[in-house]
């Protein structure tokens, strides 16, 4: 169930329309320019739309991506980074989608952008999650398809990891991030996170993971490379099972690809284990997906227990602002506690207790 805050969709799309006609590959061209029928693509976080074009020349779907302008489930957005990020890896063999246009311009349609090309595919649903959706790709989907779901995954993941950081040309957005203050500064941004999404409440469990995260850092960083970030098979597009795309990098920073390994197997975990609900038959279980990652990339899994709590963490932070955007949106009552007491927080709070 995608959430959008952004009131003016047809009226942006009228002034991308004119925007478009200056631009090179269309110049000339009498352009029509529509919404598809469900255009909006994502759900919590950027603002996604699916858009078709067509003129006597063309007929084509392209998604438009803004940074929010209304409310914001994080606290900032570099929609420049995330195109970039995508570029390169497309030259690289990953199969992101082919960025068109970025425009930092706000004035043009009243928020910075990207355009990309339009891919046909699914991906397991976020909302309700996959494993409770009977309906959904993965509820009507066979054991065999299902694992392939998850054997996509982990195989680009480790393509993504076995990319040298300093052959990716990303210096301009990263050169602060790389080196030994790289997961502090990560921690620094969820907890500036945190305090923004609460507004001045407290949030214990929150609070009391970050400590403990604080305090038992791994010593040492085993390689810097470029995490995706919010790495789950729920940012791939499938078409028959096979990974056509790999979407939503906002969160990608630099740091111990092991993270990424963590965060998808953790956001799963809560999703499916965190509401008490068994997982579907086929899909992949932890230990032999963390096998496979290290037979794929050569990486250690060491301190893999150290960032599923550091995902567990940021998802719940995350959840924070995710909750309080459904209250905006009328979709859960005013009074609820959901932004602090979920079952990713609680997921939290049963595996944090576990360790100390």
């Amino acid at each position: 169930m995608p959430v959008s805050t952004e009131k003016n969709f047809e009226n942006k799309l009228l002034l991308l329309g004119e925007w478009l006609h200056s631009q090179d590959k269309f110049s000339g061209q009498k352009l029509k320019i529509k919404p598809r029928k469900s255009s909006i693509t994502t759900g919590f976080s950027n603002e996604t739309f699916v858009f078709n074009l067509s003129s006597k020349k063309m007929n084509e779907d392209f998604v438009l991506r803004l940074k929010p302008s209304g409310f914001k489930v994080f606290p900032n957005y570099d929609l420049h980074f995330q195109a970039r990020i995508m570029r390169i890896l497309r030259t690289k063999g990953l199969p992101t989608p082919e960025i068109l246009y970025y425009e930092a311009d706000e004035s043009i349609i009243g928020s910075e952008f990207y355009i990309m090309n339009f891919i046909e595919g699914e991906a397991p649903s976020d909302n309700p999650p996959y494993h409770t959706d009977p309906e959904g790709m993965m509820g009507k989907a066979s054991q065999e398809q299902r694992r392939s779901v998850w054997l996509e995954w982990l195989y680009y993941m480790s393509i993504l990891h076995s990319q040298e950081l300093e052959e990716l040309d990303l210096d301009e957005f990263l050169g602060g991030h790389i080196g030994t203050g790289s997961l502090d500064k990560e921690l620094i941004y969820y907890e500036e996170f945190l305090k923004w999404g609460m507004e001045g409440e407290e949030n214990l469990v929150c609070e009391e993971a970050l400590k403990w995260l604080n305090v038992n850092k791994p010593k040492n960083i085993q390689a810097y490379k470029l995490c995706w970030g919010d790495c789950r098979p729920g940012n791939i597009l499938y078409k028959d099972f096979k990974a056509k795309a790999l979407l939503d990098w906002e969160m990608a920073t630099v740091g111990d690809p092991v993270m990424d390994l963590a965060w998808g197997l953790a956001v799963d975990d809560s999703s499916s284990l965190g509401l008490e609900i068994p997982k579907l038959e086929g899909s992949i279980e932890n230990q032999e997906a963390i096998d496979i990652w290290e037979k794929n990339t050569g990486f250690s899994t060491k301190n893999y227990s150290y960032y599923r709590l550091l995902a567990l963490f940021k998802f719940s932070v995350i959840m924070v602002r995710v909750a309080k955007k459904l209250i905006i949106n009328d979709i859960i009552p005013l009074d609820s506690d959901f932004y602090k007491n979920n079952y990713v927080s609680n997921y939290l709070k049963k595996e944090f207790e576990n360790i100390v």
